[in-house]
């Protein structure tokens, strides 16, 4: 089973951004209780997306870019995706919160941005990881076949094509 659990922060003065800070759910991931429960952080704990990333080190975190492609420009998001890439690419997932968020902008639009901005931080973190040597082009294919497909396939144990 996975648990999806919104970490992002909010927009107005009635929502306390300390509030989200993911490593306030660390008691919840290390009860032995759900040590069979994997937990996803929707959203990639915006603005607290060091600590998000350092949760990735217990086997039941997962983290997903959803909203971040929307909000966050692709340069920033593919530092971040970076970082967490070169620790733990086996827990990263791509999603884009198609969502209507307003009249103006639907679910159509939201999708289109999310995906967009999502595949170029994911080439922009890729590529920098291959110009720096840490790796080869092939590894770079797979590690975006992993965030983009094969990651949610294994979690969701959904079938694969």
């Amino acid at each position: 089973m996975a648990v999806h659990l919104h970490d992002l922060a909010g927009a107005g003065r009635y929502f306390s951004i300390a509030g989200v800070n993911p490593l306030n759910l660390e008691p919840l991931f290390n009860d032995s209780r759900f040590a069979h429960t994997n937990f996803v952080l929707l959203h990639g704990g915006w603005p607290f997306v060091h600590e998000a990333g350092a949760l990735l080190q217990k086997p039941n975190v997962y983290l997903d870019i959803s909203q971040q492609a929307i909000m966050i420009p692709a340069r920033t998001l593919s530092t971040w995706l970076r970082e967490w890439l070169e620790l733990y690419p086996d827990k990263i997932l791509f999603g884009t919160d198609g969502y209507p968020y307003s009249e103006n902008f639907g679910w159509e639009e939201a999708t289109w941005l999310g995906a967009r901005n999502a595949r170029k931080a994911l080439a922009i973190a890729l590529s920098g990881m291959q110009q720096d040597g840490e790796i080869s082009p092939a590894r770079a294919t797979e590690l975006a076949h992993m965030v983009l497909h094969r990651n949610a396939e294994t979690l969701y144990k959904l079938p694969t094509h």
